[in-house]
């Protein structure tokens, strides 16, 4: 009988080990899948602060031609439309 149940108790234990094998395999895993999501989104984000950079040299080197006279007259006739009184618009029709 005692035989019996040492035998038993190392099935048991055997198998106890068995499913903790199983869960913590189970869990690295998911932590695998984490990390690679982690990844993927720390790359998106080099890439949005590339964006946000280049972006804001466009806008820095903008702002500091704001003084200039003739870049402000660009702006106006480009964004806006505005002409100076001295000057003719030709408005092509053709199209």
């Amino acid at each position: 009988m005692e035989g019996q149940s040492v035998r038993r108790s190392g099935v048991l234990a055997g198998l106890l080990l068995l499913v903790l094998l199983v869960l913590v395999g189970s869990h690295l895993l998911s932590l695998r899948e984490e990390i690679r999501a982690a990844e993927a989104q720390k790359v998106e984000l080099g890439e949005k602060i590339a964006a946000m950079e280049q972006e804001n040299a466009a806008l820095q080197a903008a702002l500091e031609k704001a003084g200039d006279t003739e870049y402000l007259q660009e702006l106006a006739r480009d964004q806006l439309g505005l002409v100076a009184p001295e000057e003719k618009v030709f408005y092509d029709v053709s199209n």
